[in-house]
């Protein structure tokens, strides 16, 4: 089945069936001796009604409770409906129960059916929350014409209550044959939803009887949900109008009980939250008798996983299983009962939730659309999901008139309620669930309702003059925490600290919000609203969202910093203090130091506190879930990790060189070690060049040789091509002399940034292009940093990275990188541009380097930054190592896989390169390129099946093919990227590998460009399978990476010898660099979260454009995304193809 649009309905219904209490009494005349109640927790003989024998065991003494034929049920009925008259219920009446799973809940809703009363079953834990309850009192009195409703509790102390009353409210249409349910209160307070008896019978048909369920009449379904939950009271008609019974295995759910009670019961279905699969199967598991004799299992409330698809058939001894989408407001769609799993299935390992039951429609539209016309989105499309139901009433909420952000009417008439969930429906016809667009969160499983929370703070008089929301945050161990965004200038030390002593004492640990947050903090300046004033928690999520992005970056640069610095006992303990501090939302000086953690923390508290521990302080990586007690206190927890790290030995801090002196003699560079006589021509060029900029030899901290990659892609002007302009607007800084001593403190920890870099083909060694680093000094900021003057806007700020003043600045040979700052009159902030230069920057050390910047923006300014790896250690261990054993194993590599390059070069080389004149700094004739993403939906699947096989090398595999079918060549050619951070090059492996040191494990931390790129040839076999190429160009890519770094020149040569063995003239030179200005490979991590639209990572900044232009043919961006990441994102670039070209070649 194709389906054209994410648009589905399900089966017409028939123009007539019978009401439900019409089914009712039928079931009770055709089968008056068919169990229709089992309650294995009350008397057998409740109210003098006599209970039938057990059919399977009448003389079982452990049968000795109630069970209800239909005419026992029907005697209870009457009887309830006549004491129900006696005062006064009648048809509109309003029956409030406060009730458990119990028999008195079957009697009052089949007698409240039969007198036409209106049915509100609550929930009685929820009387903890007077607010929840008067709330809800007062719409039910407000939905029955103001008449005084009747209540049936289970306990007397609940009629206590001092919300059980009534208020004064204008008068409503009479209301009939109905019930009242409520929401479960994820945005605000519970929300009261009209059921017609008419919209029960409709959402009833076929819902508990479709193909595969097989209900009939003597079957026992189990319900186990709470009955004021629409799945509840659905479980409690829908089988007795069939002729079948129910059966509540305890006032509440407990997985020992239901386990009993199907074994004992064999009963036939049940209806599951997913979560209490594993507990019943548990229960199971420890008994000896057969397993249960499931016709089906009904899986609802939230998305179920294979694996309790799987424990259903083989625990629970199910022969179908069926998945449900619903909600209170009436949605309702459901899969057919099926015994293979397999058959609800989609890509990405999803489940299928089937199709809309009869009569309703369901599409897949954009979240936050307007007005009437909200078309479907094309299958496979995630979106919002719609829901048309048949029978509504006339509003979706009582009291509330629909707005277009609950409800609207399209112009065939249909009616469409706003889920505010997110699905997609696939080119077969099944409905998938992806996730939540609304407001609850879920916390290790558990839900948690921010209205609750919010109604708690909101009676503290202390947090009266504080508006607080709560907003769930993305956790890598919970899944998701609480945030509390307030606003107001109360002081957020305080407001915190009362919000965590409020909601520990009234609501416990798992409530209180891990952290407590300004407004400000999330850039915005009031909160977000709808149209009709509602604060928008949407917009309040995705900010969090992006701060929680900024937060792992953060952490992870900081764990470099971290393994770098020296720990004494201070600094351990201000350390551990602050973990705890961020874990749950108190300033350190706040912390429980004497309390026991169990009182303040929960054990996923814990859980996130220990994986911070490990990631954050060296020596702790292995520290275990014994050390950290929650049942110790904060000090004597403090005590015991101190102890763990007695003795060790602290990892090294490594900074950027602090010379005071120019090199003097041949030893003080490592390329005139062995040819002193190159010392005084090096002093020469470095003069000649920065004099020019008023710099004398004085000036110079340091010269060292250029990487490979730098120094061929520098002297004939690539790198002038791919230098960064950048613009940034800062979010609240307002003097451009603070944003100046910010760069300042920047710089004095990012010494290759101001620098030169020059090369000379006479006297020195003209394969050796130098770097040349500045002390830092008033100076050089001078020469670097300049005053731009204003701007009236930010888009006018914006411009100036495509449009940059100074076009000719940072090219080589230098200086590398220049900034102007802005005032922007538009916002009264500063802003800036920056222009560097590839040759010192490359997009790993472009985010370190702004985090740096961010941290030196926050604060007080000047300040101290955390101290990088030295990017001159780095360049002179890989020139003093690029001639090693290791170096030409790294060469003689290439050689190998390059094998047949200089044969197949002209070929397959693609797209034709242009004549390129001299480089246009200003980019007037460069093209925008093409940005384009699809679906990949079988990617998952692919990668489950072979782990082995990464994303980037299918991407990879697809570019080689589609060079293959651009050139009709059985061979592709074309450069790929590496970030050149995994290791150290050519280190032998006992460097690398001896951890104590950590200073040649790993190169994440280097304070410069890394950037290496390697030359892929891919040859096509056409009698090979896919799978079979990807895992050959998987192996290819091992290679690829690990010698990544093998200096392009010293490949050329060794390809050129390898030719004169074989009697070939085939000569390589430039040849490696001419392919990378054909056409380059790049995979971006993270790309899909970048394309997406998520603000940049920084607190104190915001970038506003990135501008690069290589005179390169062809760039192909690559990463992935979407909500499985099986959305593949492109970004193609260059100045070989026009851009229609460019988006032509994306699509294909």
């Amino acid at each position: 089945m194709h389906v054209p649009s994410s648009e589905l309905w399900g089966d017409a219904l028939p123009d007539y069936f019978p009401t439900i209490l019409q089914q009712f009494h039928n079931s009770v005349a055709k089968y008056p001796e068919n169990t229709a109640l089992v309650c294995t927790h009350q008397e057998p003989d409740l109210y003098g009604i006599a209970s039938s024998k057990h059919n399977l065991d009448a003389n079982d003494e452990d049968n000795a409770y109630l069970r209800w034929t239909f005419t026992h049920l029907k005697t209870g009925v009457d009887r309830l409906k006549a004491g129900l008259e006696s005062l006064g219920v009648q048809r509109g009446t309003a029956i409030v129960t406060l009730l458990p799973n119990c028999a008195e809940f079957a009697l009052t809703w089949w007698a409240a059916m039969e007198l036409g009363a209106v049915m509100a079953p609550l929930d009685p834990r929820r009387l903890s929350n007077a607010s929840e309850v008067s709330h809800m009192v007062k719409t039910i009195i407000e939905a029955t014409n103001n008449a005084a409703p009747v209540i049936i509790a289970f306990r007397h102390e609940y009629l206590d209550a001092e919300d059980l009353q009534s208020a004064e409210l204008p008068p409503l249409p009479e209301l009939k044959d109905a019930s009242i349910l409520f929401t479960s209160g994820s945005t605000s307070l519970p929300k009261g939803v009209l059921r017609s008896h008419p919209l029960q019978a409709a959402l009833t048909y076929r819902n508990f009887n479709g193909p595969g369920y097989d209900t009939l009449p003597g079957d026992l379904w189990c319900s186990v949900a709470p009955n004021s939950h629409s799945v509840g009271t659905s479980s409690l008609i829908a089988p007795m109008l069939l002729g079948a019974g129910i059966v509540y295995a305890g006032a509440t759910f407990s997985a020992e009980k239901t386990a009993e009670a199907l074994l004992h019961e064999r009963c036939t279905h049940i209806l599951l939250v997913p979560a209490m699969v594993n507990l019943i199967a548990e229960q199971i598991g420890h008994r000896t008798q057969a397993l249960p004799k499931l016709k089906a299992v009904m899986l609802a409330a939230s998305p179920p996983t294979r694996k309790n698809l799987q424990t259903c058939f083989e625990v629970l001894g199910a022969r179908g299983v069926c998945i449900r989408y619903g909600s209170t407001e009436g949605v309702a769609c459901i899969t057919n009962i099926t015994s293979d799993a397999g058959k609800l299935v989609g890509s990405g390992d999803q489940l299928s939730v089937g199709r809309p039951v009869p009569g309703a429609g369901v599409k897949i539209c954009r979240p936050n659309g307007t007005g009437t016309v909200r078309p479907a989105l094309p299958p496979g499309t995630p979106g919002e999901i719609h829901y048309c139901g048949p029978l509504s009433h006339p509003t979706i909420y009582i009291g509330q008139e629909d707005t277009e952000d609950v409800c609207y009417v399209d112009r065939d008439g249909h009616r469409w309620f706003v889920t505010g969930d997110e699905g997609v429906i696939d080119q077969s016809g099944r409905l998938f669930i992806v996730g939540r667009l609304k407001d609850m969160i879920i916390r290790g499983g558990e839900n948690i309702s921010p209205a609750a929370i919010e109604a708690r703070l909101a009676d503290n008089a202390a947090l009266a003059s504080t508006s607080i929301q709560v907003v769930g945050q993305p956790n890598p161990i919970s899944g998701e925490t609480p945030i509390a965004i307030i606003d107001g200038n109360s002081d957020v030390k305080a407001v915190a600290a009362e919000i965590h002593r409020t909601i520990l004492s009234c609501m416990g640990p798992m409530w209180i919000p891990q952290e407590v947050i300004h407004l400000s903090q999330l850039g915005l300046d009031d909160w977000p609203r709808t149209s009709v004033g509602k604060i928008h928690k949407t917009t309040l999520r995705e900010l969090l969202h992006e701060r929680y992005c900024s937060w792992k970056d953060h952490e992870a640069t900081n764990t470099v910093y971290n393994s770098n610095r020296l720990w004494d006992a201070n600094r351990l303990r201000k350390e551990l203090l602050g973990i705890w501090a961020s874990a749950i939302g108190l300033d350190e000086d706040s912390l429980p130091l004497s309390t026991p953690i169990s009182e303040f923390a929960d054990s996923l508290t814990v859980a996130r506190v220990r994986g911070q521990i490990k990631r954050g302080i060296p020596g702790l990586e292995m520290i275990s879930a014994h050390d950290i007690l929650d049942d110790d206190t904060l000090s004597g927890q403090i005590e015991t990790i101190m102890g763990k790290l007695s003795g060790n030995k602290s990892l090294r801090s490594e900074t950027e060189d602090r010379n005071d002196h120019p090199p003097t003699v041949a030893a003080d560079m490592v390329h005139t070690v062995a040819q002193p006589n190159n010392l005084e021509p090096t002093r020469q060029i470095v003069t000649e060049t920065i004099s020019r900029h008023g710099f004398t030899w004085e000036d110079v901290a340091g010269v060292f040789p250029a990487h490979n990659f730098v120094d061929e892609l520098s002297r004939n002007g690539v790198l002038n091509s791919a230098k960064f302009q950048n613009a940034y607007i800062t979010k609240t800084e307002t003097k451009p002399e603070r944003v100046k001593r910010a760069f300042e403190a920047m710089l004095r920890e990012n010494h290759i940034l101001p620098s030169f870099l020059v090369w000379h083909h006479s006297g020195l060694d003209s394969d050796v292009a130098l770097h040349v680093t500045l002390k830092p000094s008033e100076a050089v900021y001078e020469h670097v940093l300049q005053d731009g003057g204003s701007v009236d806007t930010v888009d006018e700020l914006q411009e100036l990275a495509s449009a940059h003043p100074h076009p000719e600045w940072t090219l080589f040979p230098g200086i590398l990188f220049r900034v102007l700052i802005y005032n922007v009159k538009s916002t009264g902030t500063v802003g800036f541009i920056i222009s560097v230069s590839h040759g010192v920057m490359d997009a790993t050390y472009l985010a370190r380097f702004q985090s740096d910047l961010d941290q030196a923006l926050d604060g007080a300014i000047p300040q101290a930054l955390r101290p990088h790896v030295s990017y001159k250690l780095w360049a002179e261990s890989y020139y003093s190592f690029r001639q090693s054993p290791q170096a030409v194993a790294s060469v003689r590599w290439h050689t190998s896989y390059l094998n047949g390059l200089h044969d197949n070069l002209l070929k397959a080389q693609w797209p034709p390169v242009p004549e390129r004149g001299p480089f246009d700094a200003s980019g007037s004739r460069y093209g925008l390129g093409a940005r384009y993403s699809f679906e990949a939906p079988y990617l998952a699947t692919l990668r489950k099946q072979y782990p082995q096989i990464s994303v980037p090398i299918i991407v990879k595999a697809a570019l080689a093919l589609f060079n293959v079918y651009q050139t009709g060549h059985d061979h592709a050619i074309f450069s790929n990227v590496q970030a050149g951070r995994t290791a150290w090059p050519f280190m032998p492996e006992s460097f690398s590998n001896d951890s104590k040191w950590g200073l040649f494990d790993e190169a994440t931390d280097v304070a410069g460009p890394l950037l290496q790129s390697v030359t892929n040839l891919v040859k096509v076999l056409r009698d090979e399978s896919v799978i079979d190429m990807l895992h050959r160009l998987q192996a290819d890519q091992q290679g690829l990476t690990q010698h990544a770094h093998a200096p392009w020149p010293d490949i050329e040569k060794a390809l050129n010898k390898a030719n004169e063995s074989t009697a070939l003239s085939r000569d390589h030179r430039g040849l490696i660099r001419k392919i990378f200005t054909t056409q380059i490979f790049n995979w971006i991590p993270g790309m899909g979260a970048q394309v997406a639209g998520l603000r940049e990572p920084f607190a104190n900044f915001k970038i506003l454009k990135s501008v690069t232009r290589w005179q390169v043919g062809l760039i192909i961006r690559a990463g992935v995304g979407g909500v499985k990441s099986d959305k593949i994102f492109l970004h193609l670039f260059g100045d070989g193809l026009e851009d229609a070209q460019m988006d032509d070649m994306a699509r294909k």
